[in-house]
């Protein structure tokens, strides 16, 4: 590679090719921009283009490639492994290109590559439609539909990916695909939970389904009731129709007493279903904030700021949750003495089940639950020790554990065979072939990677 004091001689000729604008080093607005929302990730790119349309990536993925310049994609860069940055390389930075249009009559949304969730949800929601997205408001659409999607609409319609129905894709040649189900149907398959593996997605096609309201928010569990009351989120679950989401989180408040959150959704007519009355019922409730309110409300329960802690995370797919994993899991969260971060558990119940297993290229459909160990902490001195003990948790599930890790939540150290186990060997290897066709010299390997054959 060459050396990175030869790209500042090149930034002039960049801003030349590109409509959209190009951020080097002594840029103002540079500091700002190359940083993603996890803190533990602190990289320097020669340079971000922040490109306006998919003619600007192509030109960008071919002066990276020209000038040996490794080459980072950037959505809304919230993968937790840091995948948006690289040392002395190019980012190519989506953030400019974030339209959403919605066709309300095929109830369908199609959204630029940089949008993230809250544009994507202000806009369907003008119209009373939604697509099942991400729980975080400036979570990048793209990437996380390219990783599955687990959300607040998960039993009700599936996750992201199977809701994607075609998209745009500037390859490492510079060639523009479009990928849909009729002319490139293994392409679209790949897409849905490949990553980006394959190409830059510019345009993304989603189908719609209406909604405007529904019965949601979080119940907020302390002390010693925790325990019991994650056993009743885990029976309602298993017990509850597919007009219910539901997802809960463990933590520790600063006095180290346990707490748990549990979220909602239910998009049924009753206005006081019969779960929401067992969740009610159980031990521990400190808060209720369950109410009928807009979805643009229910997807700010989850709503932390960006940029603001250091993270480090682990998941396994379980096939169960007894007893023995939630007591695992509470008694985990009080192993360093202080709060630590958290654990959060997505249900995958309802229409993932019912969806044809074919149709993506993910491969986690039969597990119960997604367990997602979540260090996160301030202090740079605690990092070996919060690691640590994500590495640690999260090893300690592993018997329960189905498939391989979520890609979403993967850190950049997760061995090629985790990465493979997430799709199944068959999957894996047609994964591979598509890999080799569209980006066979692995431009493209900052992500979750599949190594071309």
């Amino acid at each position: 590679m060459r050396s990175p004091g030869l790209m500042t001689e090149n930034l002039t000729e960049l801003r030349a090719l590109v409509t959209g604008e190009v951020l080097g080093p002594s840029d103002p607005e540079f500091e700002q921009a190359r940083l993603c929302f996890n803190l533990l990730i602190d990289r320097r790119p020669a340079a971000i283009a922040r490109c306006a349309n998919a003619r600007d990536v192509a030109t960008a993925l071919a002066f990276a490639q020209e000038h040996d310049l490794e080459i980072a994609v950037r959505g809304g860069g919230h993968n937790p492994a840091g995948h948006c940055a690289v040392d002395d390389g190019l980012v190519i930075d989506l953030s400019r290109m974030r339209k959403v249009e919605v066709d309300a009559d095929a109830r369908l949304a199609r959204s630029e590559g940089g949008a993230t969730w809250l544009d994507f949800d202000t806009a369907t929601q003008a119209r009373g439609l939604v697509a099942p997205g991400g729980v975080v408001g400036s979570t990048g659409v793209a990437g996380l539909t390219l990783g599955g999607g687990i959300g607040h609409l998960t039993a009700q319609c599936g996750l992201t990916c199977d809701n994607l129905v075609a998209a745009e894709l500037v390859t490492p040649t510079g060639e523009v695909i479009h990928a849909n189900g009729d002319e490139t149907p293994e392409l679209l398959w790949a897409l849905r939970g490949g990553g980006g593996n394959f190409g830059v997605a510019t345009l993304l096609t989603f189908r719609l389904h209406p909604l405007s309201t529904v019965v949601g928010g979080r119940f907020d569990y302390a002390g010693e009731g925790v325990r019991e009351a994650l056993r009743t989120f885990r029976n309602v679950d298993a017990g509850a129709d597919d007009d219910l989401s539901c997802q809960a989180q463990l933590k520790l408040d600063e006095a180290v007493i346990p707490t748990l959150t549990v979220a909602p959704c239910y998009t049924g007519s009753d206005e006081n279903p019969e779960e929401h009355r067992a969740l009610r019922a159980a031990p521990g409730l400190v808060s209720d904030g369950v109410r009928r309110h807009g979805f643009l409300d229910q997807q700010r329960v989850f709503d932390p700021a960006y940029g603001i802690d250091r993270n480090y995370w682990k998941s396994h797919f379980v096939r169960e949750l007894p007893d023995e994993l939630i007591d695992l899991l509470i008694d985990s969260m009080s192993a360093l003495g202080r709060p630590p971060g958290a654990i959060l558990i997505e249900s995958l119940r309802g229409a993932p089940k019912r969806i044809d297993p074919g149709s993506a290229a993910l491969g986690y459909r039969g597990a119960a639950f997604n367990v997602s160990v979540m260090a996160s902490w301030i202090d740079p001195a605690l990092d070996d020790e919060e690691i640590a003990w994500a590495r640690e948790t999260a090893a300690a599930i592993e018997p329960w554990s189905v498939s391989g890790g979520y890609a979403n939540y993967m850190q950049a150290d997760e061995p090629l065979e985790r990465i493979s186990a997430a799709y199944g060997p068959e999957s894996f290897g047609r994964l591979r072939v598509l890999k080799s066709r569209y980006d066979p010299t692995n431009v493209l390997h900052r992500n979750q990677n599949i190594p071309p054959l």
